[in-house]
C-alpha cells in the first residue's frame, strides 16, 4: 500500500528574483523530525520554490500540504493552498510559523478569515506537526470526525463548529532529537541554487521584546544542539557550498553563552583551512559583552558583529519591554568589532516609530550609535508583526499608533500553478505615526535615515569624518547640516532625494485590501515587475546615491567648507585637504561592483601615512608634499572572488545592488592602496 504523501514548503517569492536567499531551515527541521517519527506511515518532500511545489502537488497528489509562513510569504502560501485544493480536494492544509496571533479571539478570527487552513501549528513546529499527522492517521484523515471529537492537539489550533480548539503549547525537551536536515541529505538539492546556508546552535530567547515574535514567554527557555552535531553540519555545508561566502547562524543571542566559543573555534579552523565562510552573520547576545568579544575574537573580523539597540530612549525601551546593555559596555563592544581588521564591520539596529518614539528621540538614537563608533546603522520601520504584543489592539489604542500598509518589496508576482496564473501580493503593516510622532516627523526621520545610509554606513566616508572629529566637529552635526541643506543639493542628487520622499509618502495604503487591489491591476503589476513600483525605497535610493558617489562626495565637501567658515576654522590649506581627501575616497570606493582594475592617482598629501592613524589627524597640522604622493589602488585576488560571489548572490535578489550594499560587508570590497 502506498504511503500518504506529505509536502512541506517554505516558499519564497521568485517573480523578481529569489526574495528569501536562505536555506529553509525551520521547515527543514519540521520535515526531518516528521520523517524520523512518522516515516513508516508517510512519505515526505520539502520545497522552497513555488513552481517546483506546484508541479509536485500535481504529480504526487499529496494527502497533506504544509506551509511555513512568515510576513514575507503568507499570501503566497495561502494562494497556493487555495489552488492546491482545486487539484487535490481531499488534501489537508497545515500552516505554521510565527505569523499567527497570540490572543484567543484574534486566533479564532484568523482561522475564520483563512478557512482554507485546516490546522495551524503555533510555537515550535516539530511536535505540533507530528501530532497533527498522528491525529489524521488515527481518524483516517476524516476532518469531520476530528472536529466531532474536539481533540486537543499539542501546539495546534483549528476550528470545529465555529469553536477554536487549541492544544497545550509545549517545546521539545531535547532539540538533538531533531535530525539535521543537512546530515540526512534533505537539503542537498538546495546547494545547487545560490542560497545562503543557515545554522541553529541554540533555540529560544530569554528576553521579551514586544515587537518580536520570539519575545513570547513560551520561547524563553534556551536549549542547545550538541557541539559535535554542529561540527558535522559545518563540515557537510563546507564540502558542498558553491560560490557562496556567507553563513548565517540563526541563534538569537550568539556569543552570549560559553558553548558559543566552541562553535567559533571550529569556524575559525574551517576558515583557516578552507577560506569558508568569509562572512559570518549572527545576532549578538544582548548581555555578556566580554564573552561575546571573546567569541568574536576567534573569527578575526569575519563576524559582522553588532548590537540591536532599537532605541536609546528609556521610555521607548520600557514600552517595548526591552533593556539595552550599558553604554560603556556597548562602546567597548563596538570598538572591539572595529579593531578586528581593516575590513571589520560593526553595526547597530534602530527601529523608527516604536511606541513613544519622537523625531528627537530617533535622532538621538542615531547620534548615539555614530558617536559610539558604529560604522553601519541598520534602520528599520516598525512592522506590526502578527503574534507580537505590539500588534495587539491594546497597544494600538494606548499609543494611538497610526499604521499603513505597503507592498512588501520583492513580495509580488504572477505565478503559474498548473494551468492557473495567479497574481499574489504580500503586504506589511508599518507604523507611520503615533500620539508622539506626527507623520511629517516620520518622513523627516526617514530622510535622515537615507543620509546615514549614504554617508555613514560601511564607513564610506570614514576618512573624512575622522579628520573632522580631530578638528572638534561632530559627525552627526554634519549630517544634521546636510539634512537642513537638502534644498541646495545638486539637481541629480536632489531628484533622488525627492523620489525617495515621494515613494515614502505615496506607496502607503489604508488597508491590506486596498494595497492588494492596487497592486494586482494589470497595469500596476507590470510596473511592480519592472521595478517602477514597490521597491525598498531606502535601499534603492541608497544605491542610486552610491552610483552618484562623486557628486555625493562633492556635496559633503561643500558642506564642510561652510561649517569650517562658520566656526572660523576655514583655511585655504584645510579646504584643499578635504577636497583631496574626498577625491581619495572616490578613487578607493567608487564602482566596486564594476571596476576592479589597478589604478594610480597623484595627491598633494600622504594619505598612506595618515591611514596608519585612521585619518584621525587635525588637517591644520598637516602640510602638503611639494612633489606630491602617487597612490596605487588595487583589489587582491580574495577581494575579487568575494566581490564576484556577492554579486552572483545578490543579482538573484529583487533588491539587487541596494540589498548587496546593505547586507554584505562593503568594507571588504574597498580597494587597497599603497605607494606607487
Amino acid at each position: 500500500m502506498t504511503k500518504p504523501h506529505v509536502i512541506l514548503a517554505d516558499l519564497t517569492h521568485t517573480a523578481q528574483g529569489i526574495s528569501a536567499l536562505y536555506f529553509p531551515l525551520g521547515a527543514g527541521f519540521v520535515a526531518s523530525y516528521a520523517q524520523q517519527e512518522m516515516g513508516d506511515s508517510f512519505s515526505f518532500d520539502l520545497f522552497k520554490f513555488p513552481e517546483d511545489t506546484a508541479a509536485s502537488i500535481i504529480e504526487k497528489k499529496p494527502r497533506v500540504i504544509a506551509f511555513s509562513t512568515y510576513a514575507w510569504n503568507f499570501r503566497l502560501a495561502l494562494k497556493m493552498a487555495t489552488w492546491a485544493k482545486t487539484v487535490v480536494p481531499e488534501a489537508i492544509i497545515v500552516f505554521g510559523g510565527p505569523n499567527f496571533p497570540v490572543v484567543e479571539d484574534e486566533k479564532k478570527a484568523f482561522m475564520v478569515e483563512n478557512s482554507i487552513v485546516d490546522f495551524y501549528i503555533q510555537n515550535e513546529g516539530e511536535i505540533g506537526f507530528v501530532e497533527v499527522l498522528r491525529t489524521l492517521e488515527v481518524h483516517d484523515f476524516d476532518l469531520e470526525q476530528i472536529h466531532d471529537a474536539g481533540a486537543k492537539i499539542t501546539n495546534c489550533c483549528y476550528l470545529a463548529a465555529d469553536k477554536l480548539i487549541a492544544g497545550d503549547v509545549e517545546r521539545i525537551l531535547d532539540v538533538n532529537d531533531i535530525p539535521s536536515p543537512y546530515l540526512t541529505g534533505m537539503f542537498d538539492k538546495f546547494f545547487d541554487v545560490p542560497l545562503v546556508p543557515m545554522l541553529e546552535t541554540t533555540r529560544g530567547c530569554p528576553f521579551s521584546c514586544a515587537f518580536c515574535a520570539d519575545g513570547l514567554k513560551s520561547k524563553n527557555r534556551v536549549v542547545r544542539f550538541e557541539t559535535e552535531r554542529v561540527r558535522k553540519e559545518l563540515n557537510y555545508i563546507q564540502a558542498r557550498i558553491q560560490n557562496v561566502d556567507e553563513l548565517v547562524i540563526t541563534d538569537l543571542n550568539f556569543g552570549m553563552y560559553k558553548q558559543d566559543r566552541k562553535t567559533a573555534e571550529y569556524l575559525a579552523d574551517l576558515q583557516a583551512n578552507t577560506k569558508w565562510p568569509r562572512i559570518v552573520k549572527a545576532s549578538a547576545g544582548k548581555n555578556q559583552p566580554e564573552r561575546i568579544i571573546e567569541t568574536a575574537s576567534l573569527l578575526k573580523g569575519s563576524w559582522m558583529i553588532g548590537s540591536a539597540v532599537q532605541s536609546t530612549d528609556d521610555e521607548v525601551l520600557a514600552n517595548i519591554n526591552r533593556s539595552n546593555i550599558a553604554t560603556d559596555a556597548f562602546r567597548q563592544f563596538i570598538d572591539f568589532a572595529n579593531d578586528q581588521s581593516d575590513g571589520s564591520l560593526s553595526y547597530s539596529e534602530i527601529i523608527l516609530a516604536l511606541p513613544g518614539d519622537t523625531r528627537e528621540k530617533h535622532l538621538k538614537s542615531l547620534r548615539s550609535g555614530i558617536e559610539n563608533n558604529v560604522n553601519t546603522l541598520r534602520m528599520y520601520q516598525a512592522m506590526m508583526l502578527m503574534g507580537t504584543s505590539m500588534a495587539s489592539q491594546e497597544s494600538r489604542e494606548k499609543f494611538k499608533l497610526g499604521t499603513r500598509f505597503r507592498v512588501l518589496p520583492g513580495g509580488i508576482g504572477v505565478y503559474k500553478f498548473g494551468d492557473a496564473e495567479i497574481p499574489i501580493v504580500e503586504t506589511e503593516e508599518i507604523i507611520v505615526s503615533s500620539k508622539d510622532m506626527p507623520f511629517d516627523d516620520y518622513v523627516s526621520c526617514r530622510v535622515m535615515n537615507l543620509l546615514v545610509e549614504t554617508y555613514i554606513n560601511n564607513d564610506l566616508f570614514e576618512e573624512v569624518f575622522a579628520s573632522l572629529e580631530a578638528m572638534g566637529i561632530k559627525t552627526f552635526d554634519v549630517l544634521e547640516r546636510l539634512h537642513s541643506d537638502i534644498g541646495s543639493f545638486s539637481p541629480r542628487v536632489t531628484r533622488i532625494i525627492q523620489s525617495f520622499i515621494r515613494e515614502t509618502v505615496e506607496d502607503l495604503y489604508d488597508t491590506q485590501a486596498e494595497a492588494e487591489t492596487f497592486a494586482t491591476r494589470p497595469e500596476n503589476m507590470a510596473k511592480f515587475m519592472s521595478g517602477d513600483l514597490g521597491g525598498n525605497e531606502l535601499l534603492e535610493h541608497r544605491a542610486q546615491l552610491y552610483l552618484e558617489l562623486e557628486e555625493v562626495a562633492n556635496i559633503l565637501c561643500r558642506t564642510i567648507h561652510s561649517i569650517l567658515a562658520e566656526a572660523n576654522l576655514w583655511q585655504e590649506e584645510t579646504a584643499r585637504f578635504f577636497e583631496q581627501l574626498t577625491a581619495f575616497v572616490i578613487h578607493r570606493k567608487q564602482h566596486l561592483h564594476e571596476d576592479q582594475a589597478t589604478s594610480e592617482k597623484l595627491f598633494d598629501y600622504d594619505f598612506k601615512a595618515l591611514s596608519s592613524n585612521r585619518f584621525s589627524v587635525d588637517p591644520r597640522e598637516i602640510r602638503s608634499e611639494d612633489s606630491g604622493v602617487k597612490i596605487q589602488f588595487y583589489h587582491t585576488v580574495d577581494q575579487k572572488d568575494y566581490i564576484q560571489n556577492t554579486m552572483n548572490l545578490y543579482q538573484n535578489h529583487p533588491g539587487g545592488i541596494g540589498r548587496m550594499i546593505q547586507r554584505s560587508n562593503l568594507k571588504m570590497m574597498y580597494r587597497n592602496f599603497d605607494y606607487a
